[in-house]
């Protein structure tokens, strides 16, 4: 079977009945993760565990939706100086339920193709966390506008002559820097970092399973195909870019983006197949895994990350002409179930 992101939870699950401790565990490190700085990248990953070890995606969805909404309801309880502390609740606990929500039936549910799950969980994960940073009293926009003059102060050094900082003072202020933000994120930057945390965490959460259980194969990603439409799809989006763009259509233009950004996620997922699939030919299971913690600290390394990903992307897209993979069954180009 073709999928995104390795086994599935039939193949991976070891449990015949939920084990309610290690549901609350994963439940409770998935709520510390999400507070710890660098660790917040992988709060995803204990549920994905829970729901492959436990072969259960609605029990784990649950406890870990119930510890996470109980914990923020109890913060809030206790920082009501904090911006957002009430106004800001609702919106929060929904993006994180949506996320919680999405992530589970991507790792568990196997009867839709997971390429399909995945845009569709990303989609919806997406529009939450457009709603909850546009919701009143913002944490979020809160931060960034703090971020935003601090980026602005360092136009305005007093070190640099006043003629020379008048002009990037007048382009670099808080206000253009949120603008900057609000333009990248509707256009696909918001669907892109939605897509890159439960890629990453779906990862995590194999190679867990699969050094807990010592189960070294991980055929889903390196056996995955884009579908075939997926390089029109791409090409049309791009020329309705460029058209929405000229004559200033913005709406067309920031859906156009998105679907854009789907169709090069895509091509990511294929691109790291082919990087899994020779992996899986040459090298052994600690190498891969080796290898997989190399790639994901590259793709969250902010200079690297400029060049892997595309190069990622541009070896999946190369891959709907050169055959670099020699599948057992159908040609290279043809979608799973």
């Amino acid at each position: 079977m073709t999928e995104i992101g390795g086994l599935e939870a039939g193949e991976a699950g070891v449990q015949k009945k939920p084990p309610l401790v290690l549901m609350l565990v994963c439940a409770f490190l998935s709520v510390v993760f999400i507070r710890l700085g660098f660790l917040s990248l992988f709060f995803l990953a204990p549920l994905g565990y829970a729901v492959l070890a436990c072969n259960s995606v609605w029990l784990p969805f649950f406890s870990t939706a119930a510890v996470n909404s109980g914990c923020l309801i109890i913060i809030r309880l206790f920082s009501r100086n904090s911006p957002g502390s009430y106004g800001n609740m609702l919106p929060e606990i929904l993006y994180f339920l949506t996320l919680f929500l999405g992530f589970a039936w991507i790792m568990g549910d196997g009867r839709l193709r997971t390429a399909y799950r995945f845009v569709l969980a990303c989609a919806a994960g997406t529009l939450m966390f457009l709603v909850y940073i546009n919701s009143p009293n913002s944490v979020f926009y809160a931060v960034l506008r703090d971020l935003a003059e601090m980026s602005a102060s360092v136009f305005a050094n007093p070190s640099v002559a006043e003629a020379g900082r008048s002009v990037p003072q007048q382009m670099m202020t808080p206000e253009r820097v949120l603008e900057m933000v609000d333009f990248i994120l509707l256009r696909g930057g918001a669907l892109a970092s939605t897509a890159l945390m439960f890629f990453i965490n779906r990862r995590v959460s194999l190679n867990a399973v699969s050094f807990v259980k010592r189960q070294g194969r991980d055929q889903g990603l390196a056996a995955f195909f884009a579908p075939s439409f997926t390089i029109w799809a791409m090409t049309g989006s791009l020329a309705v870019i460029l058209l929405t763009r000229m004559f200033r259509v913005e709406i067309l233009e920031i859906m156009a983006w998105n679907v854009f950004v789907i169709c090069a996620i895509i091509f990511f997922a294929q691109g790291a197949g082919i990087l899994m699939y020779v992996l899986a030919r040459r090298a052994s299971f600690a190498v891969r895994i080796f290898i997989s913690v190399l790639v994901v600290a590259a793709i969250l390394s902010p200079v690297l990350n400029m060049f892997v990903i595309p190069a990622i992307i541009i070896l999946g897209i190369v891959e709907n002409w050169l055959p670099l993979r020699a599948p057992k069954q159908g040609p290279a180009s043809t979608p799973g179930p």
